[in-house]
């Protein structure tokens, strides 16, 4: 009889073959059912845990105060491939018989067919199995782990499995001898309601007799002592900071002391990675942009007592000590305003008298930036985005503060160019850090990417002979403690005017890539770079597309735009949705932003009295325009802007503090009421 099945599943070479169970085709009467998928009368048993004890990550029998050697890691860890302990306690199975399609049921689609009794042998004395491609099984479960069991045999296929629609894992249910077998785990989840999917992909290898996939059961755990959902749940754009993303840059992890990778450990996590330190002092770093972060760390019988601080604020302290070992959320910040921000995870060199040792761990960090109103506070201008202007009419921080205390609220950015005319203003320790010399907010550095005059040009520039100046810069980036700056790199390229501009967008671009590597080569942690365009009309490149200078995302940190009221001005709201609407609009360009998942800045912004007729003049609702488009997008990628006052001839005119002169020609007296109202 044996010999018959695997004669039929043998006859099986492709999924369309295959016919379900009431179809007429397989099996047949002369098959006994309970033979099918299984065909050993010998199954292998699963194996026991019984033996395996809850071992902590780093467990010694007297506090460590040393890295554990990697002959200490091996007595201490259970390593992938092994049996691992689990993180958390069963608290729910899920048999093939709890057929609906609520919480703890499982539902199917497709043809399955029961085999009650059938070998090998399940904890209910049944399972279910499909042979179609595309017949599925869901879980639904509340937990924060499942395990999937099935049968691995001669006939077995490959299924993939998703939870909550995630990636989709791929199984083999092949073996050479049948038997009960693990076919998923799922690794910690988040503490709530979730489902799985088991599928059946129609697909074998080439050893298999046929596309059978079995469910047998599910196995749910909860962990008590970690993995609990944060009672706010963070929304908004997600980025995730693992513990092997080491650098000092954004969406990095910087760490100081002794921390120790630990590859495939348990308890699992999502990366299989994690990092612990046994060290008094020791650190990790995580920069990001944001409103809030979520920290994962280990906890575990070993678990010492950490410490977080969010941007040099009052630590928070966490006792990571458990009695069993599971991933867990070890912080959450809550709510902040939109910006920079850092988190410091420390080792204190203390445990509670019940925790073996001092071990800190950290796992991940996750990043959010939120979409709903964002609390004030937290910047210095109280906005959710970063506020400021340029120093005019000297690029001081006087004049910067001069602006800032007549709209009432201080700047956070502050927009200075370097001067253009050689190297060493460029690149050197300049008036543009020297001036700002412990000012307390960021600095916008528009710097050219070669000097004015002297021959220099784009296409020498992106041969790389520019690159030991832009060395040099990123040096003084670090010696003037200006780092975080926000460098605006070549801006405005899509106009006429600047020796840079993208009459070769080839060049251009190149150019942009070499200046960008070479600073970062040096500077560090590195600034961020700001591509920025004029809005509205494009005179490069050829192509009139600004968007063919665009430099690439690995060379871009935040996408910029140059908008005053003018060619054409907004005075009404439907002007203003119109033209920001256009090609080199400002909502168009912040769309392309986002889809690069960039950050967005206005760089330059105001009223533009002296663009004459193609100018909106002295207009309050410009003012009110930006001002709502912005709100908007707070939390939604809006990094800063910097209002651009200026009142000299032959220039923007939009003035909006300083007094009429001999060397200040407008003043919009309009516009500085709404601007003083809103800001």
């Amino acid at each position: 009889m044996l010999l018959a099945v695997a004669l039929v599943l043998g006859a099986l070479i492709a999924p369309s073959s295959v016919a379900s169970a009431d179809s007429g085709g397989i099996p047949g009467a002369e098959v006994d059912p309970r033979t099918l998928p299984g065909v050993l009368l010998d199954a292998a048993e699963v194996p026991s845990t019984d033996e395996i004890s809850q071992f902590p990550v780093m467990s010694t029998g007297t506090p460590a105060t040393e890295p554990l050697t990697d002959s200490s890691l091996r007595r201490t860890m259970v390593r992938a491939g092994e049996v691992r302990p689990l993180a958390a306690s069963l608290t729910a199975t899920v048999e093939d018989t709890a057929v609906g399609t609520g919480t703890g049921q499982v539902s199917y689609s497709g043809s399955w067919t029961v085999c009650g009794g059938c070998r090998p042998s399940t904890p209910n004395n049944s399972f279910r199995y499909s042979l179609n491609a595309g017949a599925s099984a869901t879980v639904r479960f509340t937990g924060t782990q499942i395990r999937i069991y099935g049968v691995k045999e001669r006939a077995g296929g490959l299924a993939s499995v998703r939870v909550d629609g995630g990636p989709a894992a791929t199984v083999d249910t092949y073996a050479s001898s049948s038997s009960v077998a693990l076919l998923y785990d799922s690794g910690p989840l988040t503490n709530g309601t979730h489902a799985a999917v088991l599928t059946n992909l129609g697909q074998r290898n080439a050893a298999s007799a046929a596309f059978a996939v079995v469910f047998d059961r599910a196995e749910i755990f909860t962990d008590p002592g970690g993995g609990t959902p944060p009672t706010d749940p963070p929304a908004g754009t997600k980025t995730t900071v693992e513990d092997n993303a080491v650098g000092p840059n954004n969406h990095q992890v910087t760490y100081t002391g002794d921390w120790t990778a630990c590859g495939g450990c348990a308890p699992s996590t999502p990366n299989n990675s994690f990092r612990y330190s046994l060290r008094s002092g020791a650190s990790a770093t995580i920069r990001w942009t944001g409103n809030r972060i979520l920290l994962y760390g280990v906890k575990e019988r070993s678990g010492g007592v950490l410490s977080v601080r969010v941007d040099g604020g009052t630590p928070t302290t966490v006792d990571t000590y458990a009695p069993t070992s599971s991933n867990a959320l070890i912080f959450d910040s809550g709510r902040l305003t939109f910006g920079d921000h850092s988190a410091v995870i420390t080792n204190t060199g203390q445990r509670n008298a019940a925790s073996l040792a001092f071990a800190v761990s950290f796992d991940r960090a996750e990043t959010y930036s939120e979409g709903t109103t964002p609390p004030t506070g937290g910047n210095r201008s109280g906005k959710p985005w970063l506020s400021g202007a340029n120093g005019d009419p000297l690029i001081t921080p006087n004049d910067v503060e001069a602006f800032c205390s007549f709209r009432g609220k201080p700047c956070d950015v502050a927009q200075v160019f370097v001067a253009r005319n050689n190297w060493n203003s460029i690149v050197l320790p300049s008036f543009a850090q020297q001036n700002f010399a412990g000012w307390p907010g960021k600095l916008i550095l528009s710097v050219p990417p070669f000097p004015e005059g002297g021959g220099y040009s784009l296409q020498t520039c992106a041969t790389g002979a520019y690159d030991s100046y832009w060395r040099e810069f990123g040096r003084t980036l670090n010696s003037t403690g200006r780092q975080d700056s926000i460098v605006r790199l070549a801006w405005e390229a899509n106009g006429n005017w600047y020796p840079w501009s993208g009459t070769d967008p080839v060049a251009y671009v190149n150019c942009y890539r070499k200046v960008v590597d070479a600073v970062r080569s040096t500077a560090s942690p590195d600034p961020r770079f700001d591509w920025t365009i004029n809005a509205h009309g494009s005179q490069n490149p050829p192509s009139h597309n600004p968007l063919d200078l665009y430099p690439g995302d690995a060379w871009v940190d935040i996408v910029s735009i140059d908008a005053y009221d003018h060619h054409p001005p907004s005075r009404t709201p439907e002007q203003f949705k119109a033209q920001a609407e256009a090609p080199g609009g400002i909502t168009w360009l912040y769309n392309f932003a986002r889809a690069h998942g960039k950050l967005f800045g206005v760089a330059e912004w105001g009223v533009a009295s002296g663009s004459g007729a193609n100018g909106g003049g002295d207009n309050p609702n410009f003012i009110q325009f930006m001002h709502d488009w912005m709100l908007a997008r707070a939390d939604k990628g809006m990094y800063y802007e910097a209002y651009f006052n200026n009142c000299e001839m032959r220039n923007i005119g939009s003035n909006i503090y300083r007094p009429v002169g001999a060397h200040c020609l407008f003043q919009n007296t309009q516009a500085a009421s709404r601007y003083t109202q809103l800001w």
